[in-house]
């Protein structure tokens, strides 16, 4: 009789603590959380620093000129038939302070190709291995080309496919993005394609802002080195 008492007992008192540990765990939980959000902002700098350079930085014109590109690869599926992507993009350094980027991407299908192609045309700023690319202008174009049976369809993927165009327009455009120089590649700081950007690149995982630390080391490669869509522009000609 006084083992089952003493086994109630404890039972009772089991459920009734039980309330209670469920709000301490969620309290340690939560504070947790905000310990990590903590960390993170704290170990990560605030991306602002990615549309400027700090005007105490010197400022040198040691840009070669000439064009910088960018390795792609065909989003298109494996084994397509029906459909076939390709794209390339580009920075060509114009002078000591000018450049055009350029985007094309040609979609290839069955009967016909869309083509479409966007012009970035601004100023850079550079200052060691720091450059900064503001846009002011933008230009795109679109057209389609009908394919004819036995058309090779190479031939126009290694050009501008049209002679005339269904949009070609041309506005004011503000963008402002940082790179990072190594002696020969460009780097964007934050992955940017056509003039559309995406959370995610080497600023993301890096931890001082205008620095080469570890962080941003590793960042740099993994980016760079990546097989679709990689971060980089390397130079591969003078004019």
């Amino acid at each position: 009789m006084v083992d089952k008492i003493l086994f109630t007992s404890s039972s009772n008192s089991i459920e009734k603590n039980q309330p209670f540990r469920s709000k301490h765990q969620k309290k340690n939980f939560f504070l947790l959380l905000v310990l990590s959000a903590v960390f993170v902002f704290q170990c990560t700098p605030k991306l602002g620093w990615i549309r400027t350079l700090p005007d105490s930085f010197p400022r040198d014109r040691n840009l070669p000129f000439g064009t910088y590109e960018r390795p792609t690869e065909k989003k298109s599926a494996m084994g397509s038939k029906e459909f076939q992507l390709d794209w390339k993009e580009t920075i060509h350094i114009l002078s000591e302070q000018e450049f055009k980027k350029t985007w094309r991407e040609w979609r290839v299908y069955k009967d016909h190709i869309q083509f479409r192609q966007i012009i970035g045309k601004g100023q850079f700023e550079k200052s060691n291995e720091w450059v900064l690319f503001s846009t002011k202008q933008l230009n795109t174009k679109e057209c389609r080309v009908d394919l004819k049976p036995g058309m090779n369809t190479k031939r126009l993927l290694q050009k501008i496919p049209c002679t005339s165009f269904t949009m070609d327009t041309t506005k004011d455009f503000q963008h402002h993005l940082l790179y990072h120089y190594d002696g020969n590649s460009l780097y964007p700081l934050q992955y940017e394609s056509g003039y559309e950007e995406a959370n995610f690149g080497i600023a993301w995982e890096s931890d001082k802002a205008y620095t080469k630390t570890k962080l941003f080391e590793i960042a740099k490669w993994k980016y760079g080195k990546k097989e679709f869509q990689p971060h980089v522009y390397h130079h591969v000609k003078l004019d």
